[in-house]
């Protein structure tokens, strides 16, 4: 086992990685996006960051492969893809532990301390009230001539007189996110996502939402086949659809912000000119933003839920974890089990490595490896990436070359 000053200068390095990626991918680099001749946000990024985001460099993977679903010319992907495939190949799901920003923030949800609670939940109601104000949401009302229903804000309803339809879908939005909120203030216990439950929310979401939906069915808005997992992503609504409602608030006076050139990089995607889109968000963008407040309440009683049990993305990084370049291997001949599991403490995902099913839900972070105190967890990988994976930092696996092709197989542990 590694000294202790090196153990923690690893956990320091993997924050530092963690908060870099996250200033990166979602705010501090935005100029990147349309800076010629890269244009970044033509390129899919390897971790989960809306397209529509507009401090965002890059495109999301998971929108990228989607759009290419929904145009049904039979145009393949071939760059998202390989790109991802390369990076799964090397290095497994270690982006979804280093580099991905919405992984960063479950790992802070579950950690929050009650007051860091408290604050983040009054910014969040103080965000739902306006939507619920400015936005239609499920709020609207029925024409008495033609029968139909129309999509209305609040404030809508309340400037037309239609008080009836105010005070009632006042109502609602006060007793349905009353309740979902209530939520946070009732003592639950914490609880663990087994690894079989994973691995059945990461097929519903991969197979039907994310592949049989966009090529079947239609969005009613566009006419067309649509990324339907994009609509659900709670991803996309904290760094997409919440930052364009708030810029919209500002007065249109504001466009191009800063007062730079239409053209300038440095103007946020999509804000070179004003473009008020509060009036699309309507019942799909309720029921978005409901779900995103549920996933935080089960975030703060269980790690990354999403990363577990939904993300597209990582499913398709984890068919390459029993045979990725760079993967845990457990020396059963070292390993406690359940009489130690530092293992399953340390791990932002919640799992015992050294159980059967365990590696497809690595995200590689290495904290087990860092931490286990008999060094029963190890880190494989190429000698070519020492430099990012040093011995002097990490226990590096030297084990039998049939053994490290299959580490976490049930027949070799039966065999040893």
């Amino acid at each position: 086992m590694k000294s202790r000053e090196i153990r923690k200068k690893n956990t320091k390095i993997l924050h530092g990685v963690q908060w870099f990626a996250f200033i990166f991918g979602t705010f501090g680099f935005y100029w990147l996006a349309t800076l010629g001749p890269i244009n970044l946000k033509r390129f899919p990024m390897p971790w989960m960051v809306c397209w529509s985001d507009p401090f965002s460099p890059g495109a999301c993977p998971a929108g990228t492969l989607q759009h290419f679903l929904t145009t049904g010319n039979g145009v393949i992907p071939f760059f998202a893809i390989g790109m991802l495939a390369l990076i799964a190949v090397i290095f497994g799901r270690m982006t979804c532990g280093w580099l991905c920003p919405f992984g960063l923030l479950q790992d802070l949800t579950y950690k929050m301390k009650k007051y860091a609670k408290f604050i983040v939940l009054g910014l969040l109601a103080a965000i739902l009230v306006y939507l619920c104000w400015r936005a239609p949401m499920f709020s609207g009302y029925t024409s008495p001539r033609t029968g139909k229903f129309t999509s209305s804000a609040l404030y809508k309803l309340w400037g037309k007189g239609r008080m009836q339809e105010f005070w009632s879908y006042l109502i609602l939005y006060i007793v349905l996110f009353s309740a979902m909120f209530s939520l946070f203030f009732i003592r639950f216990k914490k609880f663990t996502i087994s690894n079989k439950l994973g691995n059945w929310g990461r097929a519903f979401f991969f197979i039907v939402p994310f592949i049989v939906l966009p090529l079947l069915a239609l969005d009613p808005h566009l006419a067309t086949r649509g990324p339907w997992f994009c609509k659900i992503c709670p991803s996309g609504t904290v760094f997409a659809a919440i930052p364009q409602f708030l810029m919209n608030a500002l007065p249109r006076d504001f466009f191009p912000l800063f007062g730079l050139p239409m053209t300038s990089p440095f103007i946020p995607y999509g804000f070179s000119a004003y473009q008020d889109i509060r009036a699309m968000g309507q019942a799909m963008f309720a029921i978005k933003i409901s779900m995103l407040v549920l996933l935080i309440w089960v975030t703060t009683l269980s790690k990354r839920v999403f990363c577990k049990f939904a993300c597209p993305i990582g499913t398709f990084y984890s068919f390459f974890a029993y045979f990725s370049a760079v993967r845990i291997h457990v020396d059963l001949e070292k390993c406690k089990g359940e009489s130690c599991n530092v293992c399953k403490a340390v791990c932002p995902m919640d799992i015992k490595i050294y159980q059967e099913g365990s590696l497809s839900h690595c995200i590689g972070c290495l904290e087990c490896v860092n931490k286990c105190p008999q060094g029963a967890a190890q880190v494989i990988r190429p000698s070519y990436l020492n430099f990012l994976i040093p011995r002097k930092r990490y226990t590096v696996a030297t084990v039998p070359e049939k053994q490290l092709k299959c580490s976490s197989c049930s027949d070799c542990s039966e065999e040893k």
